[in-house]
């Protein structure tokens, strides 16, 4: 039986954690951000996957009738070029409907965030200030899973964040066709 064990101290590079992890169960979800190997919870709570199975679904609609080039996949693994030292799992990511035979991909125009409870706010911050380096990345959105917040970043507004708090709020992503309120988001949770 697998256990969870230590990632080796310090700061590693990319080719040190992927020997590091090439031996570890794939659900235990390892990821990593500035150097620094993080074990993700796992496996993601009920909760946590109709969040995010949610707005693949929701994104998957809207490309079916305006982006058939697009596709929303769950738990990508992906890479920013400008940061070597980092290999993370989205919960969501938008990628083109054609994909190649590749673990960690760099061609991604959204990643998203569902929040647990072993993501602290600076892991948060620091993964989505990366997804935003990426060239192609247009949005990256954060949701929680204990209460109606769903923070959205594009870059068309210069990566401010805005934050949607009402279940009745409306989040647009245009460059997708993309539209739905933020209780189509959490359709199917005990989230009030």
């Amino acid at each position: 039986m697998n256990t969870h064990v230590a990632p080796p101290p310090g700061k590693l590079t990319a080719e040190q954690f992927l020997a590091f992890i090439e031996d570890r169960p794939r659900e235990e979800r390892w990821q990593l951000v500035d150097g620094e190997a993080f074990v993700m919870m796992s496996p993601a709570t009920h909760l946590h996957q109709r969040i995010a199975a949610n707005l693949a679904r929701l994104l998957d609609r809207a490309f079916e009738l305006r982006r058939p080039d697009l596709a929303a996949l769950h738990e990508l693994a992906i890479r920013v070029e400008a940061f070597p030292d980092f290999r993370a799992v989205a919960d969501v990511a938008v990628v083109d409907f054609e994909v190649e035979d590749i673990v960690y991909g760099t061609g991604f125009y959204l990643a998203a965030e569902v929040l647990s409870d072993s993501n602290t706010h600076e892991f948060i911050s620091r993964k989505r200030t990366i997804y935003a380096a990426a060239p192609d990345c247009l949005h990256v959105l954060i949701l929680s899973q204990k209460e109606f917040v769903v923070e959205v970043w594009s870059r068309s507004d210069g990566w401010k964040g805005r934050v949607y708090r009402s279940p009745d709020d409306v989040i647009e992503l245009p460059e997708f066709g993309f539209s739905c309120k933020v209780a189509d988001l959490y359709r199917g949770t005990p989230v009030k």
